[in-house]
């Protein structure tokens, strides 16, 4: 069967996987069945978005844009009128998802547990929410499927909270809700004839940022946890080659790359530190104990916006001379950052809003909402530094239970329907590839 006559695709993603790792896993001999697909067919490291969170990684994917033209820009976002956060969905999505657009010429889609598809749109098929989606009962369709599923016993995330108190409980459920994704998966695809069907694997990123450095290091205990981790979704691998016909393109992909998380760096300390933030409360608690007198603040990963007047509730910052006065400010000591141990500097790149986003006016969040989601600065650390965006955390530098974070260059993805043939591939370049194979038997 030529590469040309593929009429149908199956996706599986595993989130958070890096390209290096997999070579590695390869060249080791413990994922026979994934190297061979990587000799015969495109395999290619591949960059994820900025930032490289699941949920705006996934919404690129899906639509085929940048985080700016989608209008998902991180898992947290505020309202500059009312100082309230909210978690963007696939409500905010500013454009149509692969999925509908495949669904709209009469084909059948599934689509399971990929982050950013809750709520979930009406499609010609079956749609099941991932991660940030909380309510399986309202999480899919047709809405009937999600009775189903809790009776089944599926669970949309693993309980990360059992790695802070109970690890080995913790591993075991991890297991657990992986076996029965893989089992709601085969009784889907049992179901009839699919000619797009995707089913997203999170327990791969839950693994690696509760273990990543433990790998990485080389101790032995969690070198063979990932081995049988992986040896395990290998064999998942091989099943879904086999299972699937000749008709049907595979696709393996991650969202993301992975490396140890040094520390985790909590960016709104560093502007109280610095006097460009202050509180109405000794301990804040939302946005609103924001003081009217502040000049900037953070939200998640790395993104300072300036507490400017006519865009702010309570803005203090003159637009002009002020603003492009503190954005210079800012961007100079940010790179002064440095960590206290090892006097490593902590920021790699910083970036303006309008140079990383374009035109502020064209970044409406969602189709309801009328203000720029847009931030200032949009601040890039070095691997290792993860920028984070509580209001408040008493220390600006703290290693916490996690030691694996995201990082932006290697991601993968293998696919046997086409050759990949672009240099530094984005994970947003991929549904070019996915619809042309349908366009090509429309």
């Amino acid at each position: 069967m030529t590469k040309n006559k593929f009429t149908k695709i199956f996706i599986l993603a595993l989130d958070g996987t890096p390209f290096s790792f997999l070579k590695k896993m390869i060249a080791s001999g413990k994922m026979p069945h994934f190297a061979k697909l990587a000799k015969q067919n495109s395999f290619k490291r591949m960059d994820s978005v900025i930032p490289p969170v699941s949920s705006v990684a996934w919404a690129s994917f899906l639509t085929g844009k940048k985080p700016e033209e989608h209008g998902i820009l991180s898992f947290t976002e505020r309202n500059p009128q009312t100082m309230d956060w909210f978690t963007p969905n696939a409500g905010h999505l500013k454009c149509k998802t692969i999925v509908e657009k495949i669904s709209d010429l009469g084909k059948r889609v599934f689509i399971m547990n990929v982050p950013a598809t809750f709520p979930p749109k009406p499609v010609n098929g079956i749609s099941i929410c991932g991660f940030l989606g909380n309510d399986l009962l309202k999480g899919t369709y047709p809405k009937n499927e999600g009775k189903f599923l809790v009776d089944q016993g599926y669970r949309i995330d693993a309980d990360t909270a059992l790695a802070k108190t109970d690890f080995p409980a913790f591993l075991q459920d991890l297991k657990s809700v992986l076996e029965k994704r893989i089992e709601m998966m085969w009784h889907y695809f049992e179901q009839g004839e699919w000619d797009f069907f995707m089913t997203h694997i999170m327990e791969t990123d839950r693994l690696h940022h509760f273990t990543w450095e433990f790998m990485e290091t080389g101790n032995p205990h969690f070198v063979d946890l990932y081995e049988k981790f992986y040896g395990r979704l290998d064999e998942l691998i091989g099943q879904i080659v086999s299972t699937i016909d000749e008709n049907t393109a595979l696709m393996l992909l991650s969202d993301h790359g992975f490396t140890t998380l040094k520390k985790e760096v909590y960016l709104n300390n560093w502007l109280w530190q610095n006097d460009y933030l202050r509180f109405t409360k000794p301990v804040p608690q939302t946005l609103h104990d924001i003081h009217p007198q502040s000049k900037a603040y953070a939200l998640y990963p790395g993104r300072i916006f300036v507490n400017l007047k006519g865009r702010e509730k309570n803005g203090s910052v003159e637009p002009g001379v002020e603003y492009d006065t503190l954005i210079a400010e800012l961007e100079q000591k940010l790179f002064e950052m440095a960590d206290p141990l090892t006097g490593e500097k902590i920021i790699k790149k910083v970036f303006k809003g309008q140079e990383l986003y374009g035109n502020p006016s064209k970044l409406e969040l969602g189709n309801e909402n009328s203000f720029s989601s847009f931030a200032d600065l949009v601040a890039i650390a070095h691997d290792g530094y993860d920028l984070k965006g509580q209001l408040w955390n008493k220390d600006l530098f703290e290693k916490t239970v996690f030691n694996g974070m995201h990082t932006f260059d290697d991601a993968f993805v293998l696919f046997t329907g086409s050759d990949i043939d672009k240099n530094n591939i984005s994970i947003a370049d991929l549904s070019e590839f996915i619809l042309k194979l349908f366009n090509r038997n429309i």
